[in-house]
């Protein structure tokens, strides 16, 4: 039933993550002897840098998640009242967006390799938290959320300092524009060190994400498990 459902999906659902934005205003000026077709092409310019978020409103709410994900170091031990706080600054940052920004889930928008910058999901933040890396020269720990629109996948990726990597592969299906459905379809252990090997796992759970916010550099998803995830783009 829904209740054996959310179970299988808490069970496998690993996260997603975030990074510094750059956001300009774009002013378009057009003089009078520009051609219809010149006006056209500068307009539609102007509305494309508008629809990912170059609004100064805009710039303002996504610099306070930015700030609020490195504060709370990716999520890390956070607070009720930090999830609070990111959940408003969320909140804000998608009002700022008013009624552009939802065409969230085409190929050209959502597939790429984003890195972790904050989320409430538990079972990365385990991962995180107890092999943060970074000791001496070594890399910290990364989370990685790996999408192709156009293929069907989504890889969930934990990196170690060490260079081994908790890989979850999942088949994707878009069923809007801000929905995704998922499916997992298997999971492995990447060894680098002491010797290279994989231990496959067996796959589990299935849910769906919504892209709440897209831009050329950040995302923001909220899940069928109730967490958020704030990544940046790699």
């Amino acid at each position: 039933g829904n209740k054996e459902g959310l179970a299988t999906a808490r069970a496998g659902h690993m996260y997603s993550a975030i990074a510094p934005a750059t956001r300009a205003i774009i002013h378009a000026r057009v003089g009078s002897r520009a051609s219809p077709r010149t006006r056209a092409r500068v307009g539609c310019r102007a509305g494309l840098f508008d629809a990912f978020g170059r609004g100064s409103g805009t710039k303002k709410a996504k610099d306070e998640v930015l700030r609020l994900a490195r504060e709370q170091r990716r999520g890390v031990g956070h607070s009720p009242e930090d999830r609070a706080e990111m959940e408003a600054a969320v909140d804000a940052l998608i009002a700022s967006r008013g009624n552009g920004g939802r065409a969230n889930t085409r190929p050209s928008v959502l597939t790429a390799d984003w890195r972790l910058a904050w989320t409430s999901e538990n079972e990365t933040l385990f991962l995180l938290e107890k092999f943060p890396g970074g000791v001496g020269r070594a890399p910290i720990t990364q989370a990685y959320q790996r999408i192709d629109v156009d293929a069907g996948t989504l890889r969930n990726e934990v990196v170690f300092s060490n260079g081994n990597a908790f890989v979850v592969d999942s088949v994707i299906e878009v069923t809007d524009e801000t929905r995704v459905d998922f499916r997992f379809t298997g999971a492995k252990l990447n060894l680098a060190a002491p010797v290279e090997a994989s231990l496959p796992l067996p796959p589990f759970g299935q849910g769906w994400f919504d892209n709440v916010y897209v831009d050329g550099e950040l995302r923001v998803a909220r899940d069928s498990r109730g967490d958020t995830l704030v990544v940046v783009r790699d």
